[in-house]
């Protein structure tokens, strides 16, 4: 019976500790949850500071690309008008070449003709 007693007294002392530890300590537990909820709103905080820094640096990775793309796309037609200027004048050069060598085979067909005009089949 005394083993029952002091079971029942244990037990008795259990849970007045318990309960006196719940109210005494539930100040804890709310500055332990504030500081959870403080803590949560902080990682929040910082989930989106690095989104905005990872949103801003995207943003100005593509301003680059489009700025490299516009830039490579103005070399390009530079280097194509260059080519297409180098080509035309070749082509006027060569226009040019050709029409003084006509101009020469030509004067050289009338020198024959008066040659052969005044000289007869000699030349």
């Amino acid at each position: 019976m005394t083993a029952k007693i002091g079971g029942v007294l244990l037990v008795a002392m259990l849970a007045a500790g318990c309960a006196f530890a719940y109210v005494n300590e539930d100040c804890d537990w709310r500055d332990r949850s504030e500081a959870r909820e403080i803590a949560r709103e902080a990682r929040e905080h910082a989930r989106e500071i690095a989104r905005q820094a990872r949103d801003q640096a995207r943003e100005q990775a593509r301003e680059a690309r489009e700025l490299s793309r516009a830039s490579r796309d103005v070399q390009r037609e530079a280097a194509r008008t260059a080519r297409e200027s180098a080509r035309e004048a070749s082509h006027e050069l060569r226009d040019a070449i050709r029409e003084s060598v006509r101009a020469e085979r030509e004067a050289l067909r009338e020198m024959r003709r008066e040659l052969r005009r005044d000289w007869g089949p000699v030349y």
